[in-house]
């Protein structure tokens, strides 16, 4: 372990993340701490009424849960990389003893560490919360697997995140840009697929058996909603109210999705880093050869959008608006690699 992470470069680091790992605690014991007190005082207001999954139902809410952590998330990575994306620390890193694998390396293992603090923490909050209050909870309804659950499938989910915005950091120089493009690109399967049955709909009208293969594809191409669970009802004999719990759907599947997507990210990443030009860390794209993907993937994602505002309701609007702000999107793509490398 020592041979891979270095202590110097570890602490220098930390003490520039330390403080969004704060943070980051702050905002997941308020989310996660708010919906299980919650729930728990909605139980002692109700009564027995719809109460049996209270601890179910306030462990897995949202509430604006995951745009806090991708803000986070985002924020950690900008962190990271912003000091050395300046030109007064071109030389100074050209002269470190550090390896290129040393640097990139340590940054993901500081960024990781955070967030398994962060998750840590709130995972013990969670579980004195359960016990405390185990007299109140129908351990066979909301058992306390519940918690492992959520902690393994949050930790998994936001370090993949968190490793592709490091690649995305990896392969272009401006290091807000880059993060945001990272947050996006994270969308576009997502959104491609959700254009393309639109499309499919309008063309041969609505089919079960395509409708299944899309629902498929939307469980499996956002990673931002692995970690959404699924609501089930279940009917409550006490005034005949209906009652939800939550529950993953392919859970031990998605781990393996994300763990595997992980370690292609990381791999990816410290490749890319390894061989970037210095000179070129201020350039909107460090790798040249990269440019044509970044101007069509921006040309192409606009005019899809473009299409579905204004085209969602006729296909011919769409192919017009497709193409119009295709043309649109390329040279805007075009003229934001001149002006955010300009001189660089």
């Amino acid at each position: 372990m020592n041979k891979i992470v270095n202590k110097a470069l570890f602490y220098k680091e930390w003490i520039n993340v330390r403080w969004v790992t704060l943070l980051t605690i702050a905002m997941i014991l308020i989310t996660k701490g708010y919906g299980v007190m919650w729930a728990l005082n909605y139980k002692k207001v109700q009564g027995e009424v719809d109460s049996h999954y209270w601890f179910n139902n306030g462990l897995y809410s949202q509430d604006g849960y995951i745009f806090i952590m991708l803000f986070v998330i985002i924020l950690l990575a900008i962190t990271l990389f912003i000091g050395e994306k300046t030109s007064e620390t071109q030389g100074f890193m050209a002269s470190m003893p550090f390896t290129r694998k040393e640097i990139i390396i340590n940054k993901w293992f500081v960024g990781v560490s955070g967030l398994l603090i962060s998750f840590l923490v709130t995972y013990v909050f969670l579980s004195l919360f359960y016990f405390a209050n185990i007299k109140g909870i129908d351990r066979a309804l909301s058992p306390y697997s519940d918690i492992i659950r959520w902690f393994f499938m949050d930790t998994f989910q936001y370090i993949c995140i968190f490793t592709f915005l490091m690649l995305i950091q990896a392969v272009m120089g401006n290091s807000i840009v880059s993060t945001i493009v990272g947050g996006i690109i994270l969308v576009v399967p997502l959104f491609i697929t959700m254009v393309v049955q639109n499309l499919t709909v309008r063309s041969y009208g609505y089919i079960q058996g395509r409708y299944m293969i899309f629902d498929k594809l939307y469980t499996w191409l956002s990673i931002y909603s692995y970690n959404l669970p699924q609501q089930n009802f279940v009917n409550i004999t006490i005034n005949e109210v209906a009652g939800t719990f939550y529950y993953y759907r392919y859970y031990k599947s998605k781990l393996l999705v994300l763990f595997l997507l992980t370690c292609l990210f990381l791999f990816l990443a410290y490749v890319a880093y390894k061989k970037r030009n210095i000179e070129y860390n201020l350039r909107l794209i460090v790798f040249k050869n990269l440019e044509p993907v970044f101007i069509w993937g921006v040309a192409i994602c606009s005019g899809l959008l473009a299409g579905a505002i204004f085209g969602s309701d006729h296909l011919r609007r769409f192919g017009i608006g497709f193409v119009i702000f295709t043309i649109i999107g390329y040279f805007i793509s075009k003229l934001l690699l001149k002006v955010l490398s300009k001189g660089k």
